[in-house]
């Protein structure tokens, strides 16, 4: 209804504007208090700060890769000629990152950065618009960096090549549509998902089995190459608009490259109604994942280191015959299932899957070493994940496992069974399946699922000696609203050594390939030759696996002591 003001003249009513159009400067000054505090709390967060260096070293061989890129195609227009990336590549790439950036700003939201649990007086203070529009800002400025250093540095090469700044231009463009829309569109569809998983007890219960899922079947498609089948199949879509009016806006303002003005215009008008209709279309569906009362599995309760009941308990039950030990190992994976954060600190390893992707592409096959990069990060997935950590893990349940019946024994061994018994056998048949793609033998293939369970379980074993001994107790923030404890430094630093060594030894021991190329790398650090007797190799590496082996009973042995011998202080 109309508003009179104090002249008896009326005005339209602004309430329904406010709580449907965000205004610009609450916006961009919400976004900066976010983004300020988000600096400031990975500022103390050392693992975080190490996921950050290490992201760093990827994104700077990615942009070194689209320099090279931009470069060679500048030569080539230079040239008259033209390459990959100039009859299409450019088309695919482009909408290849709009694809992966919309996914990860749905994944972002869905997770707890989409939350206002401890920021809710906002709403009673500002209209959910401006909040969301806010959180849509920060996100697409967070995701930013991850998209234009690697397009400048693609396009420095482009500019270089031809020996003109005028592609740039077309870059940034690109760079900043790709961007925008990107997150525009995932916000709303994360809030959505967000909202329904809320409302629904399956869903509720069924969530961090899907994030596992998603982190299996990325690393999956990585290793295995289908990333490269999966884009091929969608190379029509990608290349068609409005995908592929991105690649033609970049290339806009690059003599030579042929791209279409219609296209290039597509893609600004285009990507500026898609962000003012996304951002409208992220309020009601922020309201709907906001606006309710979660729902709670029934049987979600914390329950203390006792024999449980629940179904798990007997499918251990064949495993395991003392009940302190089932009561261990079944609790643990409850823990981890209900509150899957303890599995972020296993995740940094998958950027390894980045250059093996490059390599499928490029030789488009299965290297021989891909098997036993299966078998290397599910044996470290297995200890890093809980046994690295055995006392810190307990957090407030510690007294309570120190005084229950179980004892030193009955704990690694619980602690063993929970990592080892659900990620054995997957591991041993991503291993295997990776060696059939590679052209294994049925006596190799055997060998390397062999060694996945074998490692698997050692690793489990020397993670709780590790652990036990370096064990970490303080907390860190996973995000603004939740903590978790992951293994101290040492303990990480330590448990990876010696398992990147195990795995070695393995490989020089089973693979002629393997000692070869590790003949080359050793000849190229130290003052030794062995390029021509490969062969040396071999009897240092059983000298590396039979301390291993010797190592897994000591590291046992420590770990019941250490938790026999605790003491609360």
């Amino acid at each position: 209804m109309p508003e009179a003001t104090a002249d008896g003249t009326n005005t339209p009513d602004r309430s329904a504007w406010r709580r449907t159009v965000p205004s610009p400067r609450i916006a961009v000054e919400l976004a900066r208090v976010e983004l300020r505090r988000t600096a400031r709390w990975t500022a103390g967060q050392d693992y975080w700060l190490l996921y950050m260096a290490i992201s760093a070293f990827g994104l700077l061989f990615g942009s070194w890769r689209a320099f090279a890129l931009g470069r060679g195609a500048g030569r080539a227009l230079a040239t008259g000629g033209t390459t990959w990336f100039l009859a299409g590549g450019a088309w695919t790439l482009w909408a290849t990152i709009w694809v992966f950036l919309a996914g990860l700003t749905i994944a972002h939201v869905v997770g707890s950065n989409g939350d206002v649990d401890h920021d809710g007086h906002y709403l009673t203070l500002r209209p959910a618009a401006d909040i969301v529009a806010g959180k849509l800002l920060a996100a697409a400025c967070g995701f930013a960096v991850f998209v234009f250093v690697p397009a400048f540095a693609c396009f420095l090469g482009l500019a270089i090549g031809q020996g003109t700044p005028a592609p740039f231009l077309g870059g940034l463009a690109a760079t900043v549509v790709t961007v925008a829309t990107a997150t525009a569109v995932g916000v709303p569809m994360g809030f959505t998902l967000k909202g329904a998983i809320r409302r629904s007890t399956a869903l509720t219960r069924l969530k961090p089995v899907l994030a596992v899922a998603v982190g299996v079947a990325y690393l999956l498609v990585m290793l295995t190459g289908e990333i490269a089948t999966v884009i091929e199949q969608l190379r029509p879509v990608l290349q068609s608009p409005p995908l592929g009016w991105l690649a033609a806006l970049s290339l806009s303002t690059t003599p030579g490259a042929g791209a279409s003005a219609i296209g290039a215009i597509g893609a600004l008008l285009g990507g500026g109604a898609t962000v003012v209709a996304s951002t409208l279309l992220a309020v009601p569906a922020a309201r709907y994942a906001w606006q309710t009362d979660r729902v709670r599995p029934e049987n979600e309760v914390t329950e203390a280191v006792a024999a449980p009941t629940h179904r798990l308990d007997r499918v251990l039950g064949a495993i395991a015959r003392t009940p302190a030990t089932r009561a261990v190992a079944s609790t643990t994976l409850r823990r981890v299932y209900r509150s899957p954060l303890q599995l972020v600190f296993v995740a940094v390893p998958l950027v390894a899957a980045i250059p093996v992707a490059d390599a499928l592409l490029a030789a488009e096959g299965v290297p021989w070493y891909a098997p036993w990069l299966a078998v290397w990060y599910g044996a470290w997935a297995a200890g890093a994940a809980v046994p690295l950590n055995p006392l810190g893990n307990q957090g407030a349940t510690l007294p309570s496992l120190l005084t229950a019946p179980a004892d030193g024994q009955q704990v690694v061994r619980g602690y063993v069974l929970a990592a080892a018994f659900p990620v054995a056998p997957p591991t041993a048949v991503l291993a295997t399946a990776l060696g059939a793609g590679a052209g294994r033998s049925s006596v190799a293939l055997m060998t390397v699922a062999i060694a996945a369970v074998g490692l698997v379980v050692a690793a489990s074993v020397l993670a709780v000696g590790v652990g036990s001994l370096f064990p970490r107790f303080e907390t860190l923030e996973i995000t603004g609203s939740r903590r978790a404890i992951p293994p101290s430094k040492v303990a990480y630093s330590a448990f990876s050594t010696v398992l990147t060594l195990a795995v070695a030894a393995v490989v020089v021991v089973h693979d002629d390939v393997a000692r070869r190329i590790v003949a080359v790398l050793v000849s190229r650090r130290l003052p030794i030759d062995l390029t021509g007797n490969a062969a040396v190799l071999t009897p240092i590496a059983w000298g590396v696996l039979v301390a291993v082996i010797v190592g897994v009973p000591l590291a046992y042995r420590l770990a019941v002591r250490r938790i026999d011998r605790h003491h609360l202080s």
